[in-house]
């Protein structure tokens, strides 16, 4: 079995139970980069190696995916967490409640009428109602994921 680059990238998305579109998008690489990168066609870019290394659902698995030296499992993981654990409370848990929120924030922000046509929106005053709704949220996260790394 190869062990080259792509191939490693491929082994890690099927694990994360990813398809190549969705982890793609959560790497927020071109999905035809991607697929190049997993071909083995294209060699990433620092840029894109740096995604690798500070996206927390591949943090974990970035040494050995450019590498393929010391391969994480639960029991070698930074954090603890399989790579099926950090999919289901990144991609489902928090995905779903963070798109929760941001719509009942958005719902209200048009419930104030700052949307209509003809009238200049201030994106600032709507960012500010968003962090406002969304800060409770995040900070929840985060301290969940420091109990589980620290």
């Amino acid at each position: 079995m190869s062990t080259s680059f792509a191939t490693r990238l491929k082994q890690l998305r099927v694990s994360l139970e990813e398809s190549q579109i969705s982890f793609s998008e959560v790497l927020e690489i071109p999905t035809a980069s991607y697929r190049k990168y997993e071909k083995g066609e294209r060699e990433p870019t620092l840029s894109v190696i740096e995604k690798f290394f500070s996206h927390p659902l591949t943090e974990n698995h970035a040494h050995w995916l450019i590498t393929g030296e010391q391969r994480p499992n639960a029991t070698t993981s930074n954090q603890g967490s399989t790579p099926e654990n950090v999919t289901q409370s990144y991609n489902k848990s928090f995905e779903a409640e963070f798109i929760k929120t941001a719509k009942e924030s958005l719902l209200f922000i048009c419930h104030l009428g700052w949307f209509k046509r003809g009238k200049e929106v201030n994106f600032e005053s709507c960012g500010k109602i968003l962090l406002r709704d969304l800060e409770p949220f995040l900070n929840k996260q985060l301290n969940t994921q420091n109990k589980k790394t620290g």
